[in-house]
């Protein structure tokens, strides 16, 4: 029993795996991805809506599905890890995207004006003024959206991933304590999850104490 239990903490370093690469990969993604938005050209923010839409209205799992079984009949052939990654780092990428278009919309437009008053240049304007305001809004989104990363991680079991809850549900498939196991895989998730909204609650208020969303 004990090296069972040992067997499902163990997973959990995929299960972060899993969250530290797409969570990472749609934290530096989306913010360019959601430039789209905001384009002159209308065919790019058709593009951006377009890609939001399919990738956000379509659930987690068909997509795991379609990337893992789906695209071996174009000849392509990806490993489970491999297609859970591209999987949740797409959507996240997406999810990010609109998490930073709503943390601009929050920004008043004026603050462009008030900057080129000071001289500001653009890039100035939005590296100094703009995006620190933004990462300080969204914030707390972020910490949200990548808590339920963590525990979205789990439907890559469904392809064979060895996280937390596909280990888990080998092991009660060994010994029959169903119950204890997925239990214990609970608290991993726990224990996992909290942490993280503890240091997102620490990034916030520093920002907080730094920058003032006007």
């Amino acid at each position: 029993m004990g090296d069972a239990l040992l067997a499902i903490a163990l997973a959990a370093g995929m299960t972060i795996l899993l969250t530290a690469v797409s969570g990472a990969i749609g934290i530096v993604l989306g913010a360019p991805v959601m430039l789209l938005s905001r384009s002159r050209f209308a065919p790019l923010r058709a593009l951006y809506w377009g890609f939001v839409h399919i990738v956000r209205g379509v659930p987690t799992l068909v997509w795991l599905f379609i990337v893992f079984f789906g695209i071996t009949q174009l000849g392509i052939t990806l490993g489970a890890v491999t297609s859970a990654l591209i999987t949740l780092s797409v959507i996240a990428v997406a999810s990010m995207a609109e998490i930073y278009r709503g943390g601009l919309n929050a920004i008043k437009p004026g603050q462009w004006e008030a900057s080129a008053a000071l001289g500001l240049g653009r890039f100035a304007t939005a590296r100094d003024v703009l995006y620190p305001q933004l990462f300080r809004a969204v914030s707390p989104t972020v910490a949200t959206y990548l808590v339920g990363l963590i525990k979205e991680s789990a439907l890559a079991s469904t392809i064979g991933v060895a996280e937390i809850t596909f280990v888990a549900g080998l092991q009660v498939q060994y010994f029959g304590e169903g119950l204890t196991f997925f239990a214990f895989a609970g608290l991993m998730y726990l224990a996992l999850s909290v942490p993280l909204g503890a240091l997102s609650r620490g990034v916030h208020a520093r920002l907080t104490r730094r920058y003032a969303v006007l």
